[in-house]
């Protein structure tokens, strides 16, 4: 993704959280006229990406050299990609690529598991490509993935500590006179944070049919079951961390209100989103005003989703948080102030034929590994409540 283009994601970004913010405020005219602003910036960043994505040839000519080197790698990669997963033989030359790849592109070095000078021996272990990984990541964007509310941190080291400050704590910076001396400011509440990435594996059995399909519908059905897997384990951490809050009793909507409006900081009921399950989501999205409308609103900006007082509702599947004694769970707050979730943002997979039931049933079991940690950041950004429905 070039310069531009994440500076107008950001821009875009900005002007959504404003309609937002305004919708919040009950200003829906002032929101439309917002609204305009996102519709056409959207249009721009569309013809930016059919831009970026036409082949002609970079003024610049050592860097356009540079993302053909690039594309070469990643295309070459790819083959000896699917020819692992297939359980191909891989030779030393490509083991090659795969070394100049992580080096390269990936800014990793993984394990192999592989004898380079007699590659059909033991588990061929290699990372998803990177256009393979962009599209796991866009298939997790389509469905329901909690972790894009809570704060998400990509590392390269299986363990560290990051030392955070909440928002509804800062202090603000000093004035400093013309060579004065930078004084430490009052009270900064830095928090030290430290994570153990934990290993989590999961394998699929591949028929000898689909092996013998396309790279293409490979790639699709080793994908989507990937971005699946990966959001299930997710959410089912986020939703075991949100479940270990203290509970409190809400009965009505004016509860939720009092939450909003004074059991969070300001600086964290402004960002807030309110997760419940099917149930608690039912409840909510039936409540009407005296007048007969309904109080959840629409959100213009993502068709589908729902708001309440301009905060997002984000329904979870009553399997991950049930309902007991017609008491549905509902959580509301900031999920980048409440937890963070550290990972290596890689998947590494590894195929046999040999192992576990591959060759009673005849198929390829290709085994997918993750790497991360959820930690509890500030439990006083999040607010679980009990709601009767």
């Amino acid at each position: 993704m070039t310069k531009a283009m994440r500076a107008l994601l950001q821009e875009l970004e900005g002007l959504k959280k404003e309609v937002r913010s305004l919708l919040a405020e009950d200003r829906v005219t002032e929101a439309e006229k917002k609204m305009e602003e996102v519709r056409a910036l959207q249009k721009k960043i569309d013809l930016q990406k059919e831009i970026e994505g036409m082949e002609d040839v970079d003024v610049n000519d050592a860097q356009q050299v540079n993302n053909n080197v690039e594309r070469d790698l990643e295309a070459e990669y790819r083959r000896v990609f699917l020819r692992g997963l297939r359980r191909q033989a891989i030779t030393a030359d490509d083991w090659s690529i795969v070394n100049e790849y992580n080096r390269t592109i990936r800014g990793a070095v993984m394990h192999q598991g592989t004898d380079p000078n007699n590659p059909a021996d033991g588990d061929v272990g290699l990372i998803v490509p990177q256009d393979i990984q962009t599209r796991i990541n866009e298939i997790q964007r389509q469905l329901n993935d909690l972790s894009q509310y809570i704060r998400v941190e990509t590392v390269n080291t299986l363990s560290g500590s990051r030392v955070l400050e909440r928002d509804d704590q800062m202090t603000p910076l000093q004035v400093v006179n013309e060579y004065g001396q930078i004084q430490e400011l009052d009270n900064p509440q830095f928090i030290p944070i430290t994570y153990q990435l934990v290993k989590r594996a999961g394998y699929l059995p591949l028929t000898s049919e689909l092996l013998a399909d396309t790279d293409q519908n490979i790639i699709q059905y080793v994908s989507d079951w990937i971005a699946r897997k990966v959001v299930v384990t997710k959410n089912t951490l986020i939703t075991g961390l949100l479940q270990g809050l203290q509970p409190t009793q809400l009965n009505n909507l004016d509860d939720i209100k009092k939450v909003l409006n004074v059991e969070l900081d300001p600086a964290i009921s402004l960002n807030s989103v309110i997760i419940t399950n099917q149930d608690g989501y039912h409840w909510l999205d039936t409540q009407k005003d005296n007048d007969g409308r309904y109080l959840l609103t629409d959100d213009i900006t993502q068709p589908g989703r729902k708001l309440f007082k301009g905060r997002p509702v984000v329904v979870v599947s009553n399997r991950y948080l049930p309902t007991t004694d017609e008491t549905a769970p509902i959580f509301i707050g900031d999920g980048k102030q409440f937890a963070v979730l550290f990972t290596r943002g890689i998947y590494e997979l590894a195929s046999t034929r040999e192992g576990g039931d591959a060759w009673r049933r005849d198929t390829t079991e290709l085994r997918v590994i993750t790497r991360d940690d959820l930690v509890l950041w500030d439990s006083a950004a999040m607010v679980y409540g009990q709601l009767a429905i």
